[in-house]
C-alpha cells in the first residue's frame, strides 16, 4: 500500500533506476499506488538530477478487475510517450478526464491527487501538464517547454534526512505539537498554512504557537 512508503523505498527505487540507466534502457515506467504517487514522483525528481531519459510513474484509480479500470490505458499511454517523445526527467501519466481518450504527462513536483476514486483525480497545481497523449491515435501534444534527452551526467542525491516533519495548521492548534518535535530533535518543520501561509499565532490564545516557532 503506497501509504506505507518510507524514505528507504525511495532509495531502493532510485538505485533500480540508476542500474537500468547504466544498462542502457531508453525509458522507465514505475507502477505505484495512487495515494502517495505524487509524493514519490517529487522525491525521485529531487534525488535524480540531470536524468537523460524519461522516468514515468503510472497508477490506477480503479483496479484491473473492474470494467471501468484506467490501468491499461495509463500504462499504454506512458509506454507510447517514452517510445515516441524526446522528454527526459521524472513525470506521471494518468487519465486527463473520466473518458478513455487521453492521458496527461504531469510534472513530478507540481501534481496532486485531488479525488479518491475519479480516474482524472490527478491535477497540476500552479503549472501546466507537460504533454497530452491520445490513446487512440497515439499522437503526443506537448503543452509546455520541457527537458529533452541528452548526455548529461546523472547526479544522485539519495541522502535523505528523516528528522523533518510536516505540520498542517488548524483552528485551536496547540503549541505542544511544535514543542514535541523540538524535544525529538527534529531538524526541520514544514508548516502547511492557511490562505497564503497564515498560522494561528496572532491573538492571546495563540501566542504560545508563535513562541514555540521562534
Amino acid at each position: 500500500m503506497s501509504e506505507d512508503m518510507t524514505f528507504s523505498h525511495y532509495k531502493k527505487i532510485s538505485d533500480a533506476i540508476v542500474k537500468e540507466i547504466k544498462a542502457g534502457v531508453d525509458g522507465i515506467i514505475i507502477g505505484h499506488g495512487t495515494d502517495t504517487l505524487a509524493v514519490t514522483s517529487a522525491a525521485l525528481a529531487f534525488i535524480l538530477e540531470n536524468l537523460s531519459i524519461p522516468v514515468i510513474l503510472v497508477g490506477s484509480q480503479r483496479s484491473s478487475d473492474r470494467g471501468s479500470t484506467d490501468a491499461a490505458m495509463n500504462l499504454i499511454c506512458a509506454a507510447n510517450f517514452i517510445a515516441n517523445a524526446d522528454f527526459s526527467g521524472v513525470a506521471l501519466c494518468m487519465h486527463e478526464s473520466t473518458a478513455d481518450n487521453t492521458c496527461l504527462i504531469l510534472p513530478a513536483c507540481k501534481t496532486r491527487k485531488l479525488h479518491t476514486s475519479r480516474r482524472d483525480a490527478f491535477k497540476v497545481v500552479n503549472d501546466k501538464a507537460i504533454a497530452r497523449v491520445d490513446y487512440e491515435t497515439k499522437k503526443i501534444e506537448f503543452l509546455k517547454e520541457y527537458d529533452k534527452k541528452s548526455d548529461k551526467k546523472l547526479v544522485v542525491k539519495d541522502k535523505l534526512d528523516d528528522k523533518v516533519a510536516v505540520l498542517r495548521v488548524y483552528p485551536n492548534m496547540n503549541s505542544d505539537l511544535i514543542d514535541a518535535l523540538t524535544k525529538k530533535k527534529y531538524k526541520g518543520l514544514v508548516l502547511e498554512g492557511s490562505g497564503i501561509g497564515h498560522a494561528p499565532t496572532n491573538i492571546k490564545e495563540n501566542l504560545k504557537n508563535y513562541e514555540a516557532l521562534k
